[in-house]
């Protein structure tokens, strides 16, 4: 995976950091605080943002450190390249019912063994992104936009994660994000199955896995 891969997927996987990597591409250098005024978002967002982006080399501040005022800070070459890829790069999104999902029996399992925390099913190969979303169905807090970003992120391999390889193969990757925990399993084929819970659910990943994997299986 490039450096610069791994960066657009570091800024997609946040909405904070996406934002502001926006407003710098379009707006040029600014501050902290014009930052935050433009984005419509609290302060700590937009500081926490710029650290998260600075320690990546994917924002530089533009003038000294020693300078309290005036802290104006600017997209790097590297952090523009990463973000001209993310820009360019999509998927097509599709929101789909309970039935309308590939997996239905994987559903019924997340529905009704992990109702309050499940978040959203994503079935995705060259083809199509089919998206279950398990709260806001209708599409009001989900996007086809957020979801193709959320998918290119994933493609780039971004954030910590926990991955399980067996036999040479990874059976699956279980990454932070934001406000969510992801766990990524591989079907038949190209195809890739994201399930996001709320972070924090307690559960045993590998005993999770297991049951996924199982209402993977074709029934006989």
């Amino acid at each position: 995976m490039s450096e610069t891969w791994d960066a657009a997927g570091y800024i997609a996987s946040s909405r904070y950091r996406l934002a502001v990597c926006e407003l710098l591409s379009d707006d040029g250098p600014e501050l902290p605080s014009r930052i935050a005024d433009e984005l419509d978002l609290a302060q700590p967002h937009v500081s926490r943002a710029l650290s998260e982006l600075r320690d990546r080399e994917i924002v530089e501040l533009l003038v000294p450190e020693s300078q309290q005022k005036g802290r104006l800070y600017g997209l790097t070459a590297d952090g523009r390249t990463a973000l001209a890829r993310l820009r360019g790069r999509s998927v097509n999104v599709e929101f789909v019912e309970e039935t309308g999902f590939p997996h239905t029996r994987l559903l019924e399992y997340l529905l009704d063994a992990h109702e309050s925390a499940f978040r959203l099913a994503i079935s995705h190969d060259e083809d199509r992104t089919e998206v279950y979303c398990a709260v806001d169905a209708d599409g009001r807090r989900y996007d086809e936009e957020s979801i193709s970003r959320l998918v290119v992120s994933l493609e780039a391999g971004d954030g910590e994660g926990v991955e399980s390889p067996v036999g040479g193969q990874t059976q699956f990757v279980v990454r932070g994000l934001e406000r969510t925990t992801l766990v990524r399993l591989s079907a038949d084929g190209d195809e890739d199955i994201y399930l996001t819970l709320e972070r924090g659910t307690d559960l045993s990943v590998e005993s999770f896995v297991e049951n996924c994997r199982t209402r993977l299986a074709p029934e006989n």
